[in-house]
């Protein structure tokens, strides 16, 4: 490797390390809050069931550890080369969204059956 120094190369492998696993612990952070979602009150409305979940402390320390990588990158490289990389993680977790496409099906299919709806709605009004 001609033109990058060893450290520049340790700072490249942690900022990348450090997106898949901050894009990964969102995916795995959900996971963790459906479940209790599902059967009691969502996290949004005061519910606190999650903090018993390990998919959910599972996405948490994956976040520590994504996040000390990208603090570490940037001892070895400078900034010019670890921040945009940091945009990595939103990359990673759209792709990995894609690999956990039930929610998309979900959707989906609740889109199709409002579509199917309205379509019937608006031949009864013709009729």
């Amino acid at each position: 490797m001609n033109g990058m120094s060893m450290d520049n190369l340790r700072g490249l492998i942690l900022v990348v390390s450090s997106s898949i696993f901050i894009g990964s612990s969102f995916i795995i952070k959900k996971q963790g809050l459906k479940k209790p979602g599902a059967s009691g009150p969502r996290a949004g409305q005061g519910g606190h069931a999650y903090l018993y979940e390990h998919w959910w402390w599972a996405g948490m320390i994956t976040t520590i550890i994504g996040e000390i990588a990208n603090f570490a990158a940037y001892a070895y490289a400078p900034a010019i080369l670890v921040t945009p990389l940091g945009a990595l993680s939103i990359i990673f977790r759209f792709n990995l969204k894609k690999l956990t496409y039930e929610e998309r099906k979900a959707k989906l299919i609740e889109r199709l059956h409002t579509l199917n709806a309205a379509a019937r709605a608006d031949s009864e009004e013709e009729d």
